[in-house]
């Protein structure tokens, strides 16, 4: 049997047990998480809703906003189990570049990684935003850190039961990383999501090297 390629104790994949197919991908999400988006709630609304957390050492994602296949180095993408060189994609509704690492017998499971500005240029607040305005009724927002850096799990539409996580971490004040692993149904990728956005960071913090 193939050995187990875990992200922190959260097994990702096991080319020997990845007989389930991904789950079905919404709109945009075949090219960037789905926190990735560019809809921002009225001015009555926003002012009426939480606060995100502050961003305690703002970052600067530079370079890798146009380039996210760099997000992940060589010793990282070889500790998570996923292949070395991702596909960089153009996401043109939302205006930014995403990266997609796929995986598995069949490719079925995936990581994605994009840096997104919304379009009210307010990084992380606006996912809080979009929950005051009730956008994510029928899905999840869940608020979490990584690494001491704000996010939420967060989708209009909850696929977590069928293996796809989505998560957004605040890095400055207008923009977010988001993270996304689509995998094995009933697993918990919102902890493989958040050790993948971990790792990122710290690519962030070395200038991208």
């Amino acid at each position: 049997m193939s050995s187990f390629r875990t992200l922190a104790g959260i097994t990702l994949l096991s080319t020997a047990a990845l007989g389930l197919s991904a789950c079905s991908d919404r709109a945009t999400t075949e090219d960037v998480p789905s926190v990735a988006n560019s809809v921002t709630p009225t001015p009555s609304v926003a002012a009426s809703s939480a606060t995100a957390p502050a961003i305690p050492d703002p970052l600067n994602p530079g370079q890798l906003a146009d380039h996210p296949c760099g997000s992940l180095t060589s010793d990282q993408t070889a500790e998570l189990g996923v292949p070395d060189q991702g596909v960089e994609t153009k996401v043109d509704t939302l205006n930014v570049m995403s990266c997609s690492w796929k995986f598995g017998a069949n490719l079925e499971w995936k990581i994605q990684a994009a840096y997104v500005v919304p379009e009210s240029k307010n990084g992380l607040q606006n996912e809080y935003d979009q929950n005051a305005a009730g956008l994510f009724e029928d899905g999840y927002f869940e608020p979490t850190s990584v690494a001491g850096y704000p996010g939420v799990y967060s989708s209009w539409a909850d696929t977590r039961p069928e293996g796809r996580c989505d998560l957004g971490v605040g890095i400055n004040e207008s923009t977010m990383l988001t993270v996304a692993v689509t995998g094995q149904a009933n697993k918990d990728n919102c902890h493989a999501a958040s050790n993948v956005a971990e790792r990122i960071l710290t690519t962030i913090k070395a200038g991208g090297n």
